[in-house]
């Protein structure tokens, strides 16, 4: 498969609020995913396809998603861009805010191998 069909299919289905679904047909066994450290300026990383599904399924049991909305992708290369503005309710405190994010995926073999996320630290 080449980067566009995947990029428009793994967008679709994040704007569809199926996460776990994009997750387990596009990420590569040994996926990087790196988030900004909120204490600092280092990134967070996780790497392998458990690891990173542990993360992504510890955030959705934190945050009940809303009202996502999906700009990209921006194809470049064998990397892809997105925009994503959601609104998310902390599970915790009832809080229901807005949460937008830019996040890049790297592309190889047909799997995405890389994402990275940009989002403001105070999320």
């Amino acid at each position: 498969m080449t980067i566009a069909p995947l990029a428009r299919d793994f967008s679709a289905l994040i704007a569809a609020g199926r996460a776990e679904v994009a997750a387990e047909k596009y990420w590569a066994d040994n996926v990087i995913t790196i988030n900004p450290d909120c204490g600092g300026e280092q990134a967070n990383a996780v790497c392998g396809y458990a690891d990173a599904r542990s993360k992504l399924d510890g955030w959705l049991e934190q945050n009940a998603v809303h009202d996502v909305a999906v700009d990209g992708p921006f194809i470049t290369g064998n990397h892809f861009a997105l925009f994503i503005d959601m609104m998310i309710t902390r599970r915790e405190t009832g809080e229901c805010r807005p949460f937008s994010e830019i996040a890049v995926y790297t592309v190889e073999g047909g799997k995405i191998t890389k994402e990275r996320y940009f989002y403001d630290q105070q999320a």
